[in-house]
């Protein structure tokens, strides 16, 4: 893929199980007639999620077919402020994007989408870019850990490593800190776990640090940047999990 080429995977968090279903593909790609977007479901996914309520969007019900479009789609446009706002002009210059012709695709990266009334969530992917495995996302199980992590700080190290134990998950990531007794943190979000766990099933060793804090519950950000091989990533199961950068 190009450079300019960017995917987000569309979560759907299950009411009942608070599981994050990974429904579909999102991505934003240039061609010879310029910008575009494309959107495909997760079909095996989809399935699993339905069972706990999941509809497909409107506008894109049919689950079979790759939808192309020269705008965002409308249905995830929608969940956006009104450019006229506040919100979004201070956004713009938060970020200085006033020269981008991408800014709602930026919005929907930064700020994952999220709004107070549903469950989706439009999360980046593992980015792998001249034998650079690049990761950031939010800590899962913070709930659970919250109290025994008091002391946690941005730019603290974590360490990654399997959870063995875990009879719910077999491919548990979990993070731990070294500098409070090996406590744990929480684990790395699935399904992106799958990725982690492979490598250190490869026998990689692997830290991050601690790239911020929610300001509501204190949910940390783990951030991940490590030196592969790329064949070490050469699994078909995981590759819409991974986005390749250097390929141009």
């Amino acid at each position: 893929m190009p450079r300019n080429d960017e995917k987000l995977l569309v979560s759907w968090k299950g009411p009942k199980s608070k599981q994050n279903f990974f429904v579909g593909l999102l991505s934003k790609n240039y061609d010879s007639e310029g910008l575009n977007y494309k959107f495909i479901y997760n079909k095996e996914i989809v399935q699993q999620a339905k069972e706990e309520g999941f509809v497909p969007f409107v506008g894109l019900r049919d689950l079979n077919k790759v939808y192309y479009s020269d705008k965002l789609f409308s249905v995830f446009e929608r969940r956006l402020p009104s450019e006229n706002r506040h919100i979004f002009k201070k956004f713009i210059n938060d970020y200085q994007l006033s020269n981008s012709d991408t800014v709602k695709w930026e919005y929907l990266k930064i700020t994952k989408g999220r709004t107070a009334t549903d469950n989706l969530s439009f999360l980046e992917p593992v980015y792998f870019d001249h034998n650079n495995l690049t990761y950031s996302g939010e800590i899962a199980g913070w709930s659970y850990t919250q109290k025994n992590n008091d002391s946690l700080k941005i730019n603290d190290k974590v360490i990654l490593r399997r959870d063995v134990s875990n009879s719910k998950d077999k491919e548990a990531v979990e993070i731990i800190d070294p500098n409070n007794d090996n406590e744990r943190v929480g684990y790395v979000q699935k399904p992106f776990n799958k990725v982690f766990f492979n490598l250190l099933k490869e026998g990689y060793y692997l830290q991050g640090f601690i790239k911020s804090l929610d300001p509501y519950d204190g949910r940390p950000t783990l951030s991940i940047k490590k030196e592969i091989t790329m064949e070490d990533l050469n699994d078909k199961e995981l590759s819409y999990l991974i986005h390749i950068r250097d390929s141009e």
